[in-house]
């Protein structure tokens, strides 16, 4: 009892700090934990030895309750590391074999016998579920990426979109000595978009957004992020960037997507790239307020004459 006890507050302690590093994005101490729970199963299934060859029957029912409960909960709860879940259950249930066998209860030497096929039993079913989860958590991420990605580009879609402006919004009303991360958010339109898909057809209409997609991508950081939200709207989240860089990114990205096109069709297409722009926190720290500004920008940028820049005008105090 003393060394279960002892256990108990080891594998407690190791638990607390396994889930504080995953919060930082780390693994912790799992190899620690893996050897206390295994440390914890032997002496467990040797207490279940000692019930079972003491002769009482009350301990011997109490033991066996114990050592099927412990098999069942272990093979349903560790599919995910099968070689630790058997040897858990071997180190349970094979000191209550040699027990019940041993013991001079009566009847108990049938228990016994029929301890291998019931673990057996177990340990197929483990088996089974340890191969059925990595094709759940594969569907799983499956769904996810249908839900997120843009199904023609592959980019991140609105729903994406929300969720990060939602997080990057967060950071900024953390407490931070810096005040939070500044960013920046484009939004993004094709000019001459609708002329392509009137005179050359959907199939080209089609193709042309993956292309710009790849040029966007080439024309911005690693870090920033591009988002397809509808037919010709792409928005570019930039982390940790000043107006002047948003600035000078958001002009190379309208030189680059000015470049004619060559989408198989016997003659160059030629489009164009309007860009507005909203920066956090000056222009706000909400993501529709954030969405709403640089739409604005975007608008003026389209009104004067398009392939051009703006940023939001910020109203006068």
């Amino acid at each position: 009892m003393a060394a279960d006890l002892i256990l108990f507050a080891v594998r407690f302690l190791l638990m607390r700090e396994c889930e504080r590093a995953r919060k930082r994005g780390g693994t912790g101490p799992l190899a620690g934990l893996m050897a206390a729970g295994a440390s914890w199963s032997v002496i467990f299934g040797l207490g279940c030895y000692g019930c079972v060859v003491s002769g009482d029957m009350a301990l011997a029912v109490l033991a066996a309750l114990n050592v099927a409960g412990v098999v069942g909960v272990v093979s349903s709860r560790n599919a995910a590391t099968p070689r630790y879940a058997i040897f858990v259950m071997l180190a349970v249930s094979l000191p209550f074999l040699v027990g019940a066998l041993l013991s001079p209860a009566p009847g108990m030497a049938i228990v016994g016998f029929q301890v291998p096929f019931y673990v057996a039993g177990v340990i197929i079913v483990l088996l089974q579920n340890h191969a059925i989860n990595p094709r759940m958590i594969r569907a799983e991420l499956d769904n996810r990426d249908l839900a997120i990605k843009d199904a023609l580009t592959g980019l991140p879609n609105r729903i994406f979109l929300q969720e990060e402006l939602r997080g990057m919004c967060s950071e900024l009303a953390a407490p931070a000595a810096n005040g939070g991360r500044p960013f920046a958010v484009l939004s993004m339109d094709l000019d001459g978009f609708k002329h392509v898909n009137d005179r050359f057809g959907h199939a080209v209409g089609d193709m042309l957004p993956r292309k710009v997609a790849e040029r966007l991508k080439r024309a911005f950081r690693p870090g920033d992020v591009v988002f397809r939200i509808g037919g010709d709207e792409f928005v570019i989240l930039l982390p940790d960037t000043s107006e002047i860089e948003a600035t000078l990114l958001a002009k190379r990205a309208i030189e680059k997507i000015s470049v004619p096109f060559d989408l198989g069709v016997g003659t160059a297409i030629r489009i164009g790239l309007s860009i507005g722009s909203a920066f956090a926190p000056a222009d706000g720290g909400e993501p529709e307020l954030l969405l709403t500004c640089s739409d604005h920008a975007l608008y003026e940028a389209k009104r004067t004459g398009k392939g051009r820049y703006r940023a939001h005008v910020r109203a006068a105090n």
